[in-house]
């Protein structure tokens, strides 16, 4: 056989990865503005106006900013399958998950649970499927 070996098979393009910003000061712990790249919002009593827009089976990642000591957890609340693996703490103090994959333009609550100056903070903000 004449010819040049063929191309090794290619690795699959990885799906895309979300980071959101979870800030905090200790002059202002509550509500955390939340930064997903494209949006911030704060809202201590509308949690309708903290959505980050997601893919299923995109990557997420949650990192602490600001005067936030730790993230104590990052978990569901309102609906089942927000995540298709739940967010877990990573070497690097941020926290890494799989979107779920609920149905597109449906929302689903999550929690984050985190710290400034010796005090614990919750927040349920969602996540909306936007295919």
């Amino acid at each position: 056989m004449c010819g040049t070996p063929p191309p090794p098979p290619s690795s699959p393009t990885p799906p895309p990865t979300v980071t959101v910003l979870i800030s905090a000061t200790n002059a202002a712990p509550f509500p955390p503005a939340i930064s997903d790249g494209t949006n911030i919002v704060y809202s201590e009593n509308d949690d309708t106006n903290l959505i980050t827009d997601v893919k299923a089976g995109y990557n997420i990642i949650f990192k602490k900013a600001g005067d936030i000591s730790s993230i104590l957890g990052i978990s569901e609340t309102g609906g089942t399958n927000v995540f298709s693996s739940l967010p877990t703490l990573q070497p690097d103090g941020t926290w890494k998950g799989v979107i779920g994959s609920f149905p597109p333009n449906s929302e689903e609550s999550y929690n984050i649970s985190y710290v400034v100056n010796g005090v614990t903070y919750n927040q349920d903000p969602k996540i909306r499927i936007n295919q």
